[in-house]
């Protein structure tokens, strides 16, 4: 006698409970190699699923609803899809113990991609008509969500064929349901039932079976990680709530009862529901809701203690106005009654801007109008002019300045909806007040206190910012007023930001800054220099003014050309350093836009290069201009594209390492300094070790630069010359091409630093050395090269060496520390993914080991090194190396 196939014995060991996970294989391989068919499974599982045991019936119908979730998509076909659905849909009437498994089961079906319209259609009935939700464990009904999640999301159009039907089913499904995973799924789904279904008669009660959640009030289970947050329910629930215009009638008195609530969060949570279901109602159903809705915010803005619900507040009311604003061709007299209702109980909070309430009023009138055009007119149109009488009434200087900054603030609701008020039938929320609030800010620019002064600077790039709002002959008043305040106040912010001001003028009106203002500024530094007075600070801020208000490229050049002259004139450090914070401010502002790159390359940084020649003795050399020289070199080097920044290198490199003067124009070469001394001209080496450390990657970079720059680190005299040739050389090292070249540089390096950093050498030779070496190992680890860990070797070496441990503990710092100048983003440079991570999982057991092998009087430097990399190191890496990195922490003690 034959033996039975593999297949009919696994079948027959599965239902009898023997070999679960090894029979599911063997039917499941032979399926897919075609020795049977899926009805040849069913027919061979058909005593035992007919089987007068309930458990046999539940094991065959089990086995057949775990093949089917093993078995890819398309393999099903039509016919056999068809079968299993009325058998599944018969199953759905059997005994509840085998429910579970025919609801897997209808769950894998349903992914088929041969199962008709008709089946399924055949199957959701059978679901919604015989089974009882509700009854079932809370992963059965988990199943049934999944289902119908499925099918929505899937064959929304073939279950629209049951119109109301359906939407009674879902609600029998819904009705009750307590787990919260479940909720999640069922809110989703009930937002999509109610856009995608004729929900007709039915809408109570599917607004019923979903607001009778709200609001949500479930805390998640604290040890359960994977739980449904709570909220992510209350989002679900809002959308549901705010799926369709049908739930109006019963959902806007729902929120209005739960506004009263002493609960915060429900008040919370029906205040940003009312703002997410505002837009979706209408104002049609909003409108017998506006009054109570407003009374009851209304108490909440003026006397709430809480932020968060006075921020509701303010989301409900900009969406209910947003609406109402949307409808205003069939619902202007809504709009106008309902602002007008909020202006009435607001109006006499402005009027007394010293209590408490004038600054919620105003902080709500505001949304208000930023709501839309008509709001923001209406409420200005009554605001405004209110602020401007109570300013004039008000004769002390605090109570003014309130009354500005709130005035400003209103302005600047009116700036997107302020159009050329110039253009015909345009008049815009501010056309009634073109006279009067220009002339109310022009008068306090003069004014003898310096906030008010402050204050109406402010307010004037307010101003320009509306579009057409100012006329010609107020911008060219607001001009002179500005630079007579740049040039002659005695409160820097003033100055300051009246330079702002002209900056902004400029963007709206260059003509009026060609004309009027540039000319001022230069007269005034002519003046200066006839009378060889420029220890003026006010003088020493006209370049950065300048700077600023150079918004075209003939203004750019024109400028960079005075301040070149402003520098040339004999005077002190300070104007100097003035006249190089005004080109970097220039260069900074021209980078971000992406303009003039070109004329900054091959004019601005070859001037600089050689008015940095011109210089004698130690003008020139201050550590805020070396600063300003090297930031020029790099933010106009690291905007250029390959070929420009090539150029420039080769300028750069001619001029320092072939001390080839003659590329420098329009400069007298017998009157430049010597080159080949680098320390004689700090400002020349920073703008050069700038200039070639944050170029693209793509531009080559010759050797003999690198090791000029690792002999200026370790032989210059000057401190900060060094440390600007130690971050170079890290830069360049970062971005060297990897090869052989590249170990070479590093093996020379290696070899020429460890000889500088022996113990019999001079101390001063030894740490210029060492600062060199840190920089270097920060390249490597940052672009994660192999030689890094030779290098960190040595400064873990160094934290017992009497004359350097203190420097290489607080080396650890710089190695984690980000730096926007040196080996960053904006430098071009190579940077791994988690380098500092993996740098502190490397290091961290090597300083707990050295910390212990260390005499007592060097274990200090292990822990400052060990603290010094914790700050940069985030929480969740902290937390799984702790108890090693803490313990010796506990010697302290």
């Amino acid at each position: 006698m034959m033996a039975a196939p593999a297949w009919k014995v696994a079948c027959e060991e599965f239902v009898t409970g023997k070999n679960d996970d090894s029979s599911v294989a063997v039917v499941e391989h032979a399926l897919t190699n075609k020795e049977i068919t899926v009805l040849d499974l069913v027919e061979e599982l058909g005593v035992h699923l007919t089987s007068t045991q309930a458990e046999s019936r539940a094991q065959a119908t089990r086995l057949l609803a775990v093949i089917l979730h093993q078995l890819p998509k398309t393999f099903v076909n039509t016919q056999e899809a068809k079968f299993l659905a009325a058998f599944f849909s018969e199953k759905l009437q059997d005994h509840y113990s085998i429910m579970p498994h025919v609801l897997h089961g209808i769950y894998a079906l349903t992914m088929s991609q041969y199962l008709l319209a008709e089946d399924i259609l055949k199957l959701v009935q059978a679901l919604f008509n015989e089974v009882q939700v509700q009854s079932l464990m809370k992963d059965d009904r988990r199943t049934v969500f999944c289902i119908l999640a499925h099918l929505i999301d899937q064959r929304l159009s073939d279950l629209q064929k049951l119109d109301a039907e359906f939407v009674l089913g879902f609600i029998k499904v819904l009705d009750g349901e307590k787990d919260p995973q479940n909720l999640s799924v069922a809110f989703r789904l009930a937002a999509i039932v109610c856009q995608q279904f004729p929900i007709g008669n039915f809408a109570e009660e599917l607004f019923e079976v979903t607001s009778c959640y709200f609001p949500i009030d479930y805390t998640p289970p604290s040890s359960d990680i994977y739980a449904v947050k709570t909220q992510d329910l209350v989002l679900y629930l809002r959308k549901c709530l705010a799926a369709t215009p049908v739930f109006a009638e019963f959902c806007l008195p729902l929120l209005l009862d739960k506004l009263s609530s002493d609960v915060q969060s429900a008040k919370i949570d029906s205040l940003l529901t009312l703002a997410e279901c505002a837009e979706i109602y209408g104002a049609e159903q909003l409108k017998p809701f506006l009054q109570p809705i407003w009374l009851v915010v209304r108490k909440e803005v003026f006397a709430s203690m809480s932020e968060e619900v006075v921020k509701a507040c303010h989301q409900a009311v900009l969406q209910i106005v947003k609406t109402l604003s949307i409808a205003i061709s069939t619902a202007q007299s809504l709009l106008d009654d309902f602002i007008g209702g909020i202006l009435l109980d607001c109006r006499h909070h402005l009027s007394e801007p010293e209590l408490k309430l004038f600054v919620p009023s105003t902080k709500f009138l505001q949304v208000v109008a930023s709501a839309s055009d008509p709001a923001c007119c209406k409420v200005l149109g009554t605001v405004v002019p209110l602020l401007e009488s109570q300013f004039y009434a008000r004769p002390q200087d605090s109570q003014r300045q309130a009354i500005l900054v709130t005035l400003i603030d209103f302005l600047k609701i009116a700036i997107p909806y302020c159009t050329d008020i110039h253009e015909a039938g345009d008049t815009g929320p501010l056309q009634a007040f073109r006279g009067s609030v220009p002339a109310l800010f022009l008068s306090l620019l003069s004014d003898r206190n310096a906030s008010l002064r402050l204050t109406s600077v402010c307010g004037t790039q307010t101003l320009l910012d509306l579009s057409g709002f100012l006329s010609q002959s107020d911008m060219c008043l607001l001009a002179e007023h500005l630079v007579k305040l740049v040039l002659e106040d005695p409160s820097r912010p003033v100055r300051l930001e009246s330079t702002k001001a002209l900056a902004e003028l400029s963007l709206h009106n260059s003509v009026i800054i060609q004309e009027n203002v540039m000319p001022a500024l230069l007269n005034k530094l002519k003046e200066e220099k006839a009378v060889e007075d420029y220890s003026s600070s006010n003088t020493e801020e006209i370049p950065a003014t300048l700077a600023a208000i150079s918004v075209s490229s003939h203004m750019v050049e024109d400028t960079v050309q005075h301040i070149f002259d402003y520098m040339r004139q004999p005077g002190s450090n300070s104007q100097q350093e003035a006249g190089l914070k005004a080109l970097l401010l220039m260069v900074q502002q021209c980078t971000a836009t992406g303009d003039r790159m070109h004329f900054f390359s091959t004019h601005l940084v070859p001037t600089l290069t050689g008015f940095t020649l011109e210089q004698q003795g130690d003008m020139f050399h201050t550590l805020d201009a070396l600063s300003f020289m090297e930031s020029i070199g790099q933010t106009v080097a690291s905007s250029l594209n390959a070929g420009l920044a090539t150029e420039l290198v080769k300028f750069m490199i001619s001029i320092v390492l072939e001390e080839d003067l003659s590329m420098i124009k329009n400069i007298d070469v017998n009157k430049l300094t010597r080159v080949n001394n680098i320390s004689d001209n700090a400002a020349l080496h920073a703008l050069f070790a700038g200039s070639l450390s944050s170029c693209m990657q793509q531009v080559v970079i010759p050797e003999e630069v690198l090791a000029h720059e690792k002999e200026v680190a370790c032989t210059c005299s000057k401190e900060a010359v060094c440390n600007m040739a130690s971050r170079c050389y890290a830069n360049l090292i970062n971005k060297y091409r990897e090869g052989a070249n590249l170990d070479s540089l590093l093996n020379n390096a290696i070899k020429d630093l460890e000889l500088r950093l022996e113990p019999s050498r001079y101390s001063e030779e030894r740490l210029k050395a060492f600062s060199l070496w840190v920089w270097i190992t920060k390249a490597l680890i940052v672009r994660g090269h192999p030689y890094a860990s030779t290098f960190k070797c040595k400064i873990l070496g160094q934290l017992s060496d009497t004359e350097l441990s203190e420097k290489a503990a607080n080396a650890f710092s710089v190695l984690l520390h980000d730096y926007d100048n040196v080996l960053s983003s904006e430098m071009h440079c190579n940077i791994r993914l988690m380098y500092k991570q993996r740098f502190f999982l490397e290091t961290a057991p090597q300083l707990v080991e050295g910390f212990h092998a260390a005499p007592t009087d060097q274990k200090q430097y292990y822990l400052i090194a060990l603290s010094n990399m914790l700050k940069f190191i985030p929480r969740q890496v902290l937390l799984g190396e702790f108890p090693p990195v803490s313990e010796p922490y506990q010697h302290l003690k």
